[in-house]
């Protein structure tokens, strides 16, 4: 029952992962690849990370750390990313 639990976690996942990615691929802009790679990458590795705790490879403590440093660091770091970007001219080729 577990394993199923885990798959129905584990494919929204990819999706997300996949979909975001493949639409960060086809975006106009650096702050519109930006924004779908954070926001798809994001809840997609943490849908993994809970069909993973599903699946008996990480206990709970491991499990919320991992979502809390995934929603801290992926927005962190992409609003990093970005404001060098604007800083820096903000020019698109």
């Amino acid at each position: 029952m577990t394993r199923i639990v885990g798959y129905l976690f584990l494919i929204p996942g990819l999706f997300f992962v996949f979909a975001g990615t493949l639409r960060a691929i086809l975006a106009h802009t650096i702050i519109g690849t930006l924004h779908f790679l954070t926001v798809a990458d994001t809840v997609g590795l943490i849908f993994i990370v809970i069909s993973a705790s599903f699946f008996g490879l990480l206990t709970i403590i491991e499990m919320l750390a991992f979502i809390v440093a995934l929603m801290v660091t992926g927005p962190l770091v992409t609003h990093v990313i970005a404001r060098a970007f604007i800083n820096s001219g903000g020019k698109e080729k």
